[in-house]
């Protein structure tokens, strides 16, 4: 019984080693893991938060001005529109003839015969 007893313990040793060797395996990449992703965050906080800062900045003025331009030329037309409303009121008609024109195309819903 002293070969059963020694095997026995030996495969108990085995196992205690592998188990420990398992945790350091584990802990080491938990270890890993925790640098990696403290360098992602400084990258995140150092390249890409700053960019995207600076983008967002650029595309708020970007719709600011256009804003802006929008509302300067609705005042520019309303102030045309009051000066002139019979011009107005031409224009706007011709432009829904022409439009009407293009659009309209077949008034036909289905084509004529041609016998």
């Amino acid at each position: 019984m002293s070969a059963a007893n020694d095997f026995s313990n030996d495969a108990r040793n085995l196992k205690d080693q592998a188990q420990a060797s398992a945790q350091r395996v584990g802990d080491d990449a938990k270890e890993e893991l925790a640098k990696l992703r403290a360098q992602v965050e400084r990258l995140m906080q150092e390249r890409v938060t700053p960019a995207l800062a600076g983008a967002a900045d650029q595309v708020q003025d970007y719709a600011h001005r256009a804003r802006e331009t929008v509302e300067d030329q609705m005042d520019a037309i309303t102030d045309t529109v009051r000066e002139r409303p019979l011009t107005a009121v031409a224009i706007a008609a011709a432009a829904g003839y022409l439009i009407g024109r293009l659009m309209g195309g077949n008034t036909y819903v289905y084509p004529r015969d041609r016998h």
